[in-house]
C-alpha cells in the first residue's frame, strides 16, 4: 500500500527547498523517497507543506532509518515547529 507523509511548518519556502535539495544529495540513491511536493500556503506564506510518496509504509520506514534522514529530521525539529502526518493511501485516481 502506498504511503504519503505530510509535514508542516513555518519558514522560508526557499530554506526548505535547498534542504531537500541538501538531503536528496547525501541520501543519494538510498533514499526511498518517490516524489515530493514542496508547497506554500496561500493565505499564510510562511506556511510550508512537504508532500512525500513512498511506495509503503515499509520503505517509509527504511528511508527514516538512512543518516541522511536522521540528520534532517533532527535538524529540522530543532530548528522549526515541524509536524508530521502518516498516511496510509486507500484509494487513488489518476487522470
Amino acid at each position: 500500500m502506498k504511503f504519503i507523509q505530510v509535514m508542516e511548518q513555518t519558514g522560508n519556502i526557499e530554506e526548505a527547498r535547498a534542504e531537500i535539495e541538501g538531503y536528496f544529495q547525501a541520501a543519494g540513491d538510498n533514499t526511498k523517497v518517490r516524489q515530493i511536493f514542496l508547497c506554500s500556503d496561500r493565505d499564510d506564506e510562511a506556511k510550508i507543506i512537504s508532500i512525500v510518496h513512498f511506495d509503503s509504509s515499509d520503505s517509509a520506514s527504511e528511508n527514516d532509518d538512512l543518516d541522511a534522514t536522521k540528520e534532517g529530521a533532527a535538524e529540522s525539529q530543532a530548528t522549526t515547529d515541524i509536524t508530521y502526518r502518516n498516511l496510509d493511501v486507500q484509494h487513488e485516481w489518476v487522470r
